[in-house]
């Protein structure tokens, strides 16, 4: 055998393995799915001097934007020049729907006070105003559960006294704190 016959030889078990490669990696490629994280992060904190609930709300901007291009049918754009004018009115709207704090004398009304965007979050800034932190309360949050069945909803609240926390998800949106 002349070395240029060996040469073709291990040239073309040299493509071969490439092929064999090339193959499998795009099969393993094609069947693993990039996995998503859909988690919202809802801190609550008592303010003793005027009596109120301070929340903040942090959302992806991509999911809550999606969810509220669905619920209206119109485009959002989210933090750009182009948002939609009425996008806080949207937002408001789906927050009332989705978001409950009670206390002893039924449902506290949830105040809209503004909303932040940057390129990945967005913090949403509510109030709950005349908040008794010594009843006992009931928060529910559905919120994004309908369209990501994977969505947790994770809930802290300090009340000046002790901290808690909390993971609410789609089979357990309720919790007493």
């Amino acid at each position: 055998m002349t070395v240029k016959t060996r040469m073709k030889m291990t040239m073309s078990r040299i493509l071969k393995y490439a092929l064999l490669l090339f193959i499998s990696t795009a099969l393993v490629s094609t069947s693993v799915k990039a996995h998503k994280f859909y988690m919202s992060i809802t801190d609550m904190e008592y303010n003793p001097e005027n009596k109120s609930l301070q929340i903040v709300m942090k959302l992806f901007a991509d999911d809550i934007e999606a969810v509220l291009e669905n619920e209206n049918n119109v485009r959002i754009i989210l933090g750009s020049e182009k948002e939609h004018p009425k996008t806080d009115e949207y937002l408001t709207k789906y927050i009332g729907t989705h978001f409950f704090i009670e206390q002893s004398r039924g449902s506290k009304q949830i105040s809209f006070v503004g909303k932040e965007v940057d390129k990945d979050y967005t913090w949403v800034y509510l109030v709950v105003k005349n908040f008794k932190v010594k009843d006992e309360s009931l928060i529910s949050n559905s919120m994004l559960l309908e369209y990501f069945s994977e969505q947790t909803n994770k809930v802290n609240y300090n009340n000046n006294i002790k901290t808690i926390s909390f993971t609410l998800f789609k089979n357990n949106i309720s919790k007493e704190f």
